[in-house]
């Protein structure tokens, strides 16, 4: 020992490595800040609220001292025999109030026979209501609700609507409510199923499953005020069907198995109804207060399921001589995006999305009237962007009885082609089952055929950021143009394995699919972005390529092919990321390869920063690149990369161009085939900047 203090210093390789990690993480903050995800979603949606129960004002507060008799129907039997009552809306409302009162005690107890007075409730106060009686109260027995007095009509619509609230979200936990069938309610002298009707649905009555109620989402669009209680559905779960299928000859099978057509939604599925309930005071009134031993089961009433997206706004759908039915159409959306787990930075570090396949999903099942709108997200993104479009074209009278939306969710750190390809088979599997045929494996000449025959079923394929380009991948026959940007050989010289040189000439050789009529490019960077080529762009095409069974895959077929790849391309298959950057040859083969004659184009971009080498951009992608020289129509909008899919000017311009779709389906003339080079902004006719 020399006495000298040991001082510990670190190594030079730890030194760089916790710097690495610390300029690592503020890449990874950047590059979800700028990639386009969104990390806050709505507002988390809230109970639906119901009102409190007005113990003081009842003149019906001294049944709970005699516990021996039913205290509603002892009630109803005093109420309705006084004197004092001479109006009979005043009776109805302080009987259905008298009702509820109990209802809500006997809840506190978790006693089931709420039910039945929360029934008594709803059945009482619509008496009332339909008395239309618009007078304060001026009785004996003053109701005083919040510290104000109110009209009889708006305290019995209050009652009413809580009373229903209650039944549609406890009646299935005290065993009372099956969503698919019936309501059950023990009446005066026997129990009344009340069936529950289903109106204006493609979904099975099976598929109602649960019931859930919240206040409509403040400010959402095609909020409507009306009668009713407006809730989210959630769908039975999708495994197994009974119902015949047909076999690709014709012929009906009966089976077990699962159907693909039902393969393309999601268990629990949430979707927009309005609750309507028509129960009879008559099934209540029994002077006697008892009941006979055995009672028959009768059918009588009926709680409806109202479907609002076939309702036109403020109206009642001529479903009855009732007032306009209430409408919350946003609010299955919203409760998707408040039940996604997505969380967009650890999605990143994953190498992924959250998913592991791409996968085609339906917001309800198909309908052969409606056009499919179908929707691909971006880099590190998920189809929860596309949240607020949805809730507009579900707001729109005439929007959402001709378009069902599709979506299209994939690992974002895959490679881009992969991805279509099997965005491409997905479609065709579903176009196929759509027309009913169970069988994926109908030739494309077929499907063109019936396609070009039906064009009214083509979809409209709407793309953000990358997404554009799987969907630009989606219109255009790919010839050998794509082989020959990353390889030296014809295809058929390839060595490897049947399964793998498979998958790669389906990702690389395709045609154009039939099923698809027009495409909605926003902000897509078709000839790349700088951000890619950049730091944060370069520590992202790592993670994005590090956990890719494909990238395994691809480099087993490389080292199997020495000298047949070029460039890049040379050691492994680029990923996501790198396929941006503006000098990607696949990238530029891609732009230069036209689109099918039969699919319209048109281009939303965002325009919001001036960059000294790009130009304008929405930050990400600059204008230049997003441009489409052979566009329909091409509007520019003040928008960041991020916010553009939020933007009302984007939302409006995406709508108009779905109405305008609509209205050239008759068109038969056929569009000139255009290449999809990049000529001068300035000289496009149909070029809007808003």
């Amino acid at each position: 020992m020399d006495g000298r203090t040991k001082t510990y210093s670190p190594s030079l390789g730890s030194i760089l490595l916790s710097r690495r990690f610390i300029q690592s993480f503020c890449y990874v903050v950047l590059l979800v800040s700028v990639s386009g995800c969104c990390c806050m979603g709505p507002t988390p949606l809230q109970t639906a609220h119901v009102v409190p129960a007005a113990l003081a004002g009842s003149p019906c507060n001294w049944w709970f001292k005699s516990p021996d008799c039913d205290p509603v129907c002892t009630c109803e039997t005093g109420l309705v025999r006084s004197p004092a009552l001479t109006s009979s809306t005043k009776s109805a409302l302080l009987m259905g109030e008298s009702a509820y009162i109990v209802a809500e005690r006997l809840h506190e107890k978790c006693d089931e026979r709420a039910v039945d007075y929360w029934a008594r409730a709803v059945a009482w106060t619509a008496e009332a209501m339909r008395e239309g009686e618009q007078c304060p109260y001026q009785s004996t027995y003053k109701l005083y609700v919040l510290g104000h007095r109110e009209s009889f009509a708006d305290r019995a619509a209050q009652i009413h609507n809580s009373a229903m609230i209650r039944i549609l979200s406890q009646g299935q936990a005290y065993g009372r409510l099956d969503p698919s069938s019936h309501l059950q309610i023990n009446g005066a002298n026997q129990t009344v199923r009340i069936p529950v009707i289903h109106h204006g649905f493609a979904w099975q009555s099976s598929d109602f499953q649960q019931l859930l109620v919240f206040e409509p989402p403040p400010g959402a669009p095609g909020n409507v005020c009306g009668r009713g209680v407006p809730l989210v559905v959630l769908s039975a779960f999708k495994a197994r069907t009974q119902s015949g299928r047909l076999t690709c000859d014709g012929s009906e099978i009966q089976d077990l198995a699962p159907s693909q057509c039902e393969s393309f939604i999601d268990s629990q599925t949430p979707f927009a109804a309005t609750a309507l309930m028509d129960i009879p005071v008559a099934i209540f009134l029994d002077e006697t207060c008892e009941r006979d031993e055995g009672p028959d089961v009768i059918d009588v009433g009926s709680v409806t399921l109202v479907n609002p997206l076939v309702i036109d706004p403020g109206t009642n759908g001529g479903l009855d001589e009732g007032p306009a039915i209430a409408q919350s159409p946003a609010m299955p959306l919203d409760y998707a995006r408040q039940s996604s787990r997505y969380n967009p930075l650890r999605a990143f570090l994953s190498g992924d999305n959250g998913i592991d396949q791409p996968r085609l999903r339906f917001l309800e099942p198909y309908s052969p009237d409606k056009i499919p709108l179908l929707l691909v997200h971006g880099l590190l993104s998920d189809p929860a962007v596309y949240l607020q479009i949805g809730e507009a074209v579900h707001a729109d009278p005439l929007l959402r009885q001709r378009y069902q939306i599709w979506l299209f969710r994939y690992p974002t750190g895959d490679n881009v082609l992969n991805s279509a390809a099997s965005l491409r088979r997905q479609l065709a599997a579903a176009y196929a089952c759509a027309q009913g045929c169970d069988c994926p494996s109908r030739s494309a000449e077929t499907l063109h055929l019936e396609a070009g025959n039906s064009p009214a079923h083509r979809a409209v394929i709407v793309g953000h950021s990358m997404g554009g380009l799987l969907s630009k991948l989606q219109v255009t026959d790919s010839g050998d143009r794509l082989w020959r940007a990353v390889a030296n050989v014809p295809f058929e010289q390839l060595q490897g394995s049947p399964k793998l040189l498979k998958q790669l000439h389906e990702s690389f050789f395709f045609r154009a699919s039939p099923n698809i009529g027009r495409v909605v490019y926003i902000a897509t960077p078709h000839r790349g972005s700088q951000w890619a080529s950049r730091c944060i762009g370069r520590l992202g095409s790592t993670l994005a390529g590090i956990w890719g069974q494909e990238r395994d895959d691809y480099e087993i077929i490389v080292r199997d092919n020495p000298g047949v790849f070029s460039g890049q391309y040379s050691d492994s298959f680029p990923s996501s990321v790198e396929m941006l950057r503006p000098n990607s040859h696949l990238l530029e083969t891609l732009a230069a390869t036209p689109s099918t004659p039969s699919s319209v184009i048109n281009s939303i971009i965002g325009k919001s920063c001036w960059w000294p080498r790009s130009g304008w951009s929405d930050t990400v992608v600059p204008v230049s690149s997003a441009y489409r020289a052979n566009a329909e129509s091409t509007t520019l909008v003040d928008a960041t990369h991020t916010a553009i899919l939020q933007s009302h000017a984007a939302q409006q311009t995406l709508l108009e161009i779905l109405r305008v779709h609509l209205s050239t389906l008759s068109e038969t003339a056929t569009p000139p085939a255009l290449e999809d080079d990049f000529s001068e902004l300035d000289l496009h006719p149909a070029l809007i900047e808003i």
